[in-house]
């Protein structure tokens, strides 16, 4: 497993276990990127989206505390973070959506079961 697709694996296992600032601590520090600080609230214009990010205060937004859990919605904001502070990552949603994805799928790899559960505690897996 290459370095940051292991890095990307524990990033979602620890967002799933109720760390997130060390997941992206550990990704800022794989990326040569600031940390992005993490808050649960959203501004009043994102009130209907689960996250979003504010690159002027590097900042991940969340609704609640559901998506504090989610790495699905964390690394999505990371990504928009990364993006920000490296200009050669491409695409925008889809690029964020396909990173967040990509953690996850590393996650069920490398932590298989132990990922799943973690998933299905979570609300995030059904099955």
């Amino acid at each position: 497993m290459a370095v940051e697709e292991a890095a990307l694996a524990r990033a979602a296992l620890l967002v799933l276990e109720g760390s997130p600032e060390e997941a992206v601590e550990i990704l800022a520090g794989i990326h040569g990127v600031p940390v992005p600080r993490i808050k649960i609230g959203l501004p009043r214009r994102y009130s209907r989206v689960l996250g979003c990010y504010d690159h002027r205060r590097r900042l991940i937004c969340l609704r609640s505390s559901t998506e504090y859990r989610n790495p699905l919605v964390v690394l999505h904001e990371y990504y928009h973070h990364l993006r920000a502070a490296r200009a050669e990552y491409s695409g925008y949603e889809k690029g964020a959506d396909k990173f967040a994805a990509e953690a996850v799928l590393a996650c069920l790899r490398f932590y298989g079961e132990r990922c799943r559960r973690l998933l299905e505690e979570n609300g995030l897996l059904r099955g």
